[in-house]
């Protein structure tokens, strides 16, 4: 995953854009991306798009981008939507033989 804070401002307009077109030479466009802006304040706010639908229109100095990894997903459960990385624990379980 890679976070971006403080992306966009009056004076950096271009780097966001650069680096969406940077991330989709190496990641599909349908990579979850989190929008997250004022967090932890009034006003808090998430949305969820993809890289390849990444506006820097809908972001700006409050707003941290969170681009998901190869392995991240979006969950809709119960009305509610999650973005979520597998963290590889299960590749790292002992197989059964050297359990015996």
């Amino acid at each position: 995953m890679i976070a971006f804070y403080n992306p966009v401002s009056g004076r950096r307009q271009r780097q966001l854009a650069q680096a969406r077109e940077i991330l989709l030479a190496h990641r599909s466009p349908e990579t979850p991306v989190v929008l997250a802006r004022n967090l932890g304040r009034d006003g808090e706010h998430l949305e969820f798009v993809t890289l390849g639908a990444l506006s820097p229109e809908k972001v700006d100095m409050l707003t941290m981008v969170i681009v998901g990894s190869s392995n991240t997903r979006r969950v809709d459960s119960g009305g509610r939507a999650w973005v979520y990385t597998p963290r590889g624990y299960a590749d790292k379980a002992p197989s059964q033989a050297s359990q015996t």
